[in-house]
């Protein structure tokens, strides 16, 4: 015997009501092991990719140093060996026209003919050849991201220039000074002249502003990590503050730059990488 229409239809809507069921909703306890995943993920992915921008960070400004001593090379060998010169003192106006950011413009392509180092602040824009990614001087302008001028200065560049290489602003302590030609210096390739100036310096001593530190007076190995802060950013790329595990970018006067730590670089008055009357570490007897 056969079965109706109406049994079919009763047949039919209970195999569809088996089959087709509301999807389970999710327990309290699985929504919080759910977001916990999550944020486990994100403790593990973050300092990742902080480090990776940092290392970008550090890159493109080792790739800016390295430009401005590559600049400086094209610049002495149109002048007969001689070095570009600093002009920027720590606290004054100075002479930006004898800064090499003026004085090598031309030598360095990501800077234009017409940049002028010498044009007031409202007018005056940081090439980006002469800023460190993530500079935060307060003494930037403005519209760099800083509060600048104060008291009529500012900051025109993040790289200064070892005062030992200046005929203007070297230490005077030898008579073989100054240092500004390259004939002059025994060994290139470990004499640094670009390094990265302090973000942060006293109020006596505005490195801020100044395109050159005082190496002179970076004293002893117990002295010289502070001393040196105050001029220079030792640690702008790792290591702890005022410390010898500090690590910056430096460039070398044959044309190459590196990430170095500041152990490394300076040790005391008779062991660093910054007066060329050391050769490879050692003092040269004054005769």
């Amino acid at each position: 015997m056969g079965l109706t229409q109406l049994e079919i239809e009763k047949t039919i809507s209970l195999r569809m009501d088996s089959q087709v069921r509301p999807a389970r909703a999710f327990t309290l306890i699985e929504l919080l092991v759910v977001i916990a995943v999550i944020a486990l993920l994100i403790g593990i992915l973050l300092p990742s990719l902080g480090k990776a921008r940092m290392a970008a960070r550090q890159t493109l400004c080792l790739a800016n140093i390295r430009s401005v001593q590559l600049g400086q090379a094209s610049y002495a060998d149109d002048y007969r060996g001689q070095l570009a010169d600093v002009g920027l003192p720590h606290g004054s106006i100075g002479d930006p026209a004898r800064s090499f950011i003026y004085t090598m413009r031309e030598y360095i392509g990501a800077l234009p003919e017409s940049y002028d180092a010498t044009a007031p602040a409202a007018s005056y824009s940081t090439p980006p050849v002469y800023r460190s990614p993530g500079d935060k001087s307060r003494y930037l302008l403005e519209k760099e991201g800083g509060v600048g001028p104060i008291g009529g200065l500012f900051r025109r560049t993040s790289y200064g220039m070892n005062n030992y290489l200046s005929g203007v602003y070297n230490p005077g302590i030898s008579r073989r000074e100054p240092w500004n030609r390259l004939e002059k210096i025994q060994a290139p390739a470990s004499t640094i002249q670009f390094l990265l100036m302090t973000e942060e310096s006293p109020p006596s001593k505005l490195f801020e502003v100044s395109d050159h530190p005082h190496v002179e007076g970076w004293g002893n190995a117990m002295q010289g990590p502070a001393l040196a802060s105050e001029n220079v950013f030792i640690n702008k790329w790792g290591g702890p503050k005022r410390s010898t595990e500090g690590k910056s970018n430096y460039s070398f006067l044959d044309g190459h730059a590196a990430l170095l730590r500041f152990g490394d670089v300076y040790r005391d008055e008779a062991s660093n990488l910054l007066d060329p009357e050391l050769v490879f570490g050692n003092k040269q007897i004054d005769q």
